[in-house]
């Protein structure tokens, strides 16, 4: 699939030919490149999928090849270096880091990227979970998604609603725990997520989406998605495109969804992209939910089939 974006491009994250991708660019980088303003095709090989950083970013190639544009932090690059790199690894805006051992499945917490790729013990280690398909990070915590199909959540305390869920002495906010509140839903379980900042949202298998978290962008006047519960409670969204008079009362079905600092990306089953958020970089957030309009950007006969978010960026895979 080749692969399209828009938005933050400070570190030529957005520029696969640059030929810009190693460590010391980051800090020898004087000229700041332009932002895109409009998704254009940065990549025609056959992507499978991509993976972005503040600084750079990772197509992944479906013969297993990874191409990287921007410029990797020193601790990133001694990470991909490591003989046995592991491929569930997570770096929240704290600084804390959540990885899976890729030798034994067990899940692991170092208090910085520095401490895991000297090879320090873990200040935390989560024996007997289920196994986990997925990990990310938001600001100030993680989110994974296990083979049963269940989010756990752990973070600070002092953020409950990214939690999802409410802390108790059994369950508290630094113990991986699931969200009761996302299983046995009305269109299936859980089949993938996202998140970035404070905002978090997940997939059903149905294709409906639910999001929690605290959604307020930086620069907007109110919250990003103001239906959302103000406990934290994962909340179904009903996505229309704000310009049609026919608005189908049961929403967009939504076949994945992608979340940066300040915006959201959508793609649903009838192959339509929908971006709410801001649009400081480019990103093409524009305050409510709003159909990315793709003709004559997108190849006549190309279908787009996923998306993904850079903080401030936004990326297309298309088919």
């Amino acid at each position: 699939m080749m692969l399209y974006a828009t938005g933050f491009n400070a570190w030529n994250q957005l520029q696969f030919d640059s030929g810009q991708s190693d460590a010391n660019a980051f800090e020898d980088a004087e000229d700041e490149p332009n932002d895109l303003e409009s998704f254009t095709c940065v990549l025609d090989q056959d992507v499978d999928r991509v993976s972005p950083f503040f600084s750079y970013t990772i197509a992944h190639l479906s013969n297993g090849q990874d191409l990287i544009a921007g410029s990797l932090p020193k601790d990133h690059a001694r990470l991909r270096a490591l003989k046995r790199p592991p491929t569930l690894f997570a770096e929240a805006s704290n600084g804390i880091v959540a990885v899976v051992d890729p030798s034994t499945g067990v899940l692991h917490q170092h208090p910085s990227l520095s401490s895991l790729v000297a090879n320090d013990p873990p200040t935390h280690t989560f024996p007997n979970l289920t196994p986990i398909t997925q990990l990310l990070a938001y600001s100030t915590g993680f989110a994974a998604l296990t083979s049963t199909s269940e989010v756990l959540t752990w973070g600070d305390e002092r953020y409950p609603a990214c939690l999802g869920r409410e802390p108790t002495p059994e369950r508290p906010a630094n113990l991986p725990t699931p969200l009761p509140s996302l299983t046995s839903l009305p269109t299936g379980p859980i089949t993938t997520f996202s998140c970035c900042g404070s905002t978090l949202a997940a997939l059903t298998a149905g294709n409906d989406l639910y999001v929690w978290g605290s959604t307020t962008a930086a620069g907007q006047r109110g919250p990003l998605l103001p239906d959302l519960s103000p406990d934290g409670i994962p909340t179904p969204v009903v996505i229309f495109d704000e310009n049609d008079d026919d608005r189908d009362q049961e929403g967009k079905d939504i076949l994945d969804v992608a979340v940066g600092e300040e915006h959201m990306v959508v793609l649903t089953t009838a192959g339509e992209v929908f971006v709410v958020g801001g649009n400081g970089s480019g990103q093409l957030g524009t305050g409510g939910w709003r159909r990315v309009r793709l003709e004559g950007v997108v190849r006549k006969g190309r279908r787009v089939k996923g998306v993904a978010a850079g903080a401030r960026s936004s990326f297309l895979l298309v088919d």
